[in-house]
């Protein structure tokens, strides 16, 4: 039986990852932020009884060293997947220190934990497509110019240097996944698609009027989570560690989320939409973000299950029957 460690398991990606594993009869060992005590009423929420006692659960922080030492010393996993870290790239301007803490110094104690304890384990981490910054081609692979302009970007850049040392001067098996927006019915609600997909469903019910929104002209490459974890699980399948990008391919804007979002609930976006003036002085890449997955798609066989339109229903769906967490951590489409 392959034992899998996971940091970040109880995020989106983290949960619909553990559950894939379990299925394909992996020993599944994450790593908590905090004591299994404290977590617990939240974990059988998210995954339910049965798979919670499946699961190996640690305690341990991206910033102790000792923890991710005997993390991975317990678990003695063949497979590692790191997930965790700050997600929030606008949230990293505000706390640029915590954020390079997290994302680029976990990710080097966490490569060099496994050099010292499972030097064999495959590792794959989570990247972004932050690092190209305003983006000089379009669309974007994985040889593209990167240039963040984040201290997001800037600190996943910089722990995808550290991966590529590992890989090339120790002889490690450390595969990178450049991400783009992945959605579902998880995706927490300070995301844009959770927000729309929220009070799209609190207005067909009638707790809400309106849905400000500043940008409908944005544009993101919109993929789905759960197709995204079984690229992660394939990019360790390799013959060879590599550098993948995992994205749609197609750019759509804002109103094109919002659009299919009320029409799914049977609504015209128009006559709830209300514009107003961006707030934030964080910078961001509006315009330009798409993905070229050609490499994943070609080398790993990796092929999308969920389209846009039929995410975005999904997590309206979510919302509007008041699905339980349990239900929408399954990693596969329903029915």
């Amino acid at each position: 039986m392959k034992r899998a460690a996971i940091t970040g398991i109880t995020g989106q990606d983290g949960t619909y990852l553990a559950q894939l594993l379990l299925q394909k009869g992996y020993e599944v060992h994450g790593l908590l932020h905090a004591p299994f005590d404290r977590e617990e009423p939240r974990l059988l929420r998210r995954f339910g009884a049965g798979v919670v006692a499946k699961i190996h659960w640690h305690t341990g922080s991206l910033e102790d060293s000792f923890s991710q030492l005997r993390f991975l010393k317990a678990a003695q996993p063949d497979e590692i997947y790191h997930l965790a870290g700050v997600t929030d790239s606008r949230q990293s301007f505000g706390i640029p220190e915590q954020t390079v803490n997290a994302i680029t110094l976990g990710t080097l104690r966490l490569l060099q934990a496994a050099r010292e304890f499972c030097p064999s384990a495959r590792i794959f981490l989570a990247s972004s497509c932050e690092v190209f910054g305003v983006p000089t081609q379009v669309p974007q692979d994985e040889n593209t110019l990167k240039q963040p302009i984040t201290p997001y970007g800037i600190a996943k850049l910089a722990a995808d240097q550290f991966a590529r040392l590992h890989r090339e001067s120790y002889g490690q098996f450390v595969a990178t996944g450049i991400l783009y927006n992945h959605e579902s019915p998880l995706r927490p609600p300070n995301y844009l698609s959770s927000r729309v997909a929220r009070s799209v469903a609190a207005i067909k019910q009638g707790r809400l009027r309106e849905l400000p929104l500043a940008d409908l002209n944005a544009e993101r490459d919109w993929s789905d989570a759960r197709d995204f974890v079984r690229g992660f699980w394939l990019a360790l399948q390799a013959p060879a560690a590599g550098d993948y990008v995992f994205a749609s391919g197609r750019s759509h804007r804002v109103s094109d989320l919002v659009e299919c979002a009320f029409r799914a609930a049977g609504l015209d976006y128009r006559d709830f939409i209300k514009v107003t003036t961006r707030t934030s002085a964080a910078q961001q890449v509006t315009l330009g973000l798409c993905g070229n997955a050609h490499k994943a798609e070609s080398e790993l066989h990796w092929q999308r299950e969920w389209f846009f339109q039929k995410t975005i229903a999904d997590m309206v769906s979510a919302e509007l029957d008041d699905r339980p967490e349990m239900d929408r951590a399954h990693p596969a489409p329903l029915g």
